[in-house]
């Protein structure tokens, strides 16, 4: 007679023994997913994203801080060099620069009655009484210099495009009020991260898709010019660089985001295959090649890494080897 604890070993022992056949069945039916290694293009980008800009614009702001009083134009207005584009409220500075204009008065009528006994005067003397009189006069031209800096001028000749504030706001120094922009031709202007930068150069190509548009619609543009100095937002270093669009289209308005792919390297008709062929170990990079119905592992020497998913390789295989994907040939 069987113990109940016999039949179970017995169980076990069937059940591990079937799950072994099952496994190795699994193993033998693995299919070994190929790629022949063929010529192909392979290409690097830098993708970022810009703006639809005027190519001479200016963002007008003003130096100080106040209460915007008054905006003279209107988006789409065409104005001349030197007109008034807004005001701040200017009623503090110039009680200020009345009250300066009085104390300067005074010091100036006090040095001139100085100067009735002025040899009688020591020389320290004589030298505050000129030192008041100059100190009135520069909080005269500092008061002055910031009356005239809450009063916004026209630059250049051109068109009003953007207006960012309203009467009675509170203007922030540097803080747009308003775009102008000279003529009529616009570029993309965008940001490259400092990793990428040294591989842009002017006159390289890139392909170019508006968010406002259909991904189908690709322009073709050109880099034109790389800001020589670096631009730092929140601690992210980067440089602006401008593109000209090849074609133009209506379509196309002031501040569509653009979406910009640049063409750094392009290599033709080279040896690729796809990076999910390779493995690495202590350094080097090998494939598995097929010889016969079995796969050897073959170190190569890669080259340029595509966009694409392919990798240049540049020693190691022939055109027309078949290596694995993915999965490796079972051992």
């Amino acid at each position: 007679m069987f113990t109940k604890k016999t039949v179970i070993i017995v169980i076990l022992l069937l059940v591990m023994i079937v799950g072994w056949f099952v496994f190795r069945s699994g193993k033998e039916e693995e299919t070994v997913q190929t790629e022949t290694v063929k010529r192909d293009t392979v290409v690097e980008t830098v993708s970022i994203s810009g703006e639809f800009v005027p190519q001479k614009y200016a963002d007008i702001a003003f130096a100080g801080i106040g209460t915007l009083e008054n905006i003279f134009v209107q988006e789409g207005e065409v104005v001349e060099k030197g007109d008034i584009l807004a005001t701040l409220d200017r009623s503090v500075i110039r009680s200020q620069l009345a009250d300066a204009r009085i104390a300067l008065a005074i010091v100036v009528e006090n040095e001139k009655l100085a100067r009735r006994d002025w040899n009688d005067l020591k020389p320290e003397e004589r030298a505050a009484k000129k030192l008041a009189s100059e100190q009135a006069r520069e909080k005269v031209r500092t008061i002055e210099a910031q009356l005239r800096e809450s009063v916004l001028h026209a630059p250049f000749s051109g068109q009003v495009s953007k207006i960012d504030m309203r009467a009675n706001e509170i203007a922030g120094a540097g803080k747009r009020v308003l775009r102008l922009v000279e003529g009529n031709d616009f570029v993309i202007e965008a940001r490259v991260p400092e990793s990428d930068i040294v591989k842009v150069v002017t006159g390289m190509g890139a392909k170019v898709t508006f968010d406002a548009l259909s991904s189908d619609d690709i322009f073709q543009a050109e880099v034109i010019e790389i800001d020589p100095s670096a631009t730092v937002v929140q601690d992210v270093v980067s440089y602006v660089v401008t593109f000209r669009l090849i074609q133009n289209d209506e379509r196309l308005k002031e501040g569509m985001t653009a979406d910009i792919d640049i063409e750094t390297v392009k290599k033709e008709n080279v040896l690729s295959v796809p990076f999910r062929a390779l493995a690495k170990e202590k350094g080097v990079y090998y494939v598995e090649v097929k010889q016969g119905e079995e796969f050897v592992r073959v170190p190569v020497t890669i080259g340029l890494e595509g966009d694409e998913g392919l990798v240049e390789i540049t020693s190691g295989l022939q055109e027309g080897d078949m290596v694995t994907i993915g999965a490796k040939q079972k051992k």
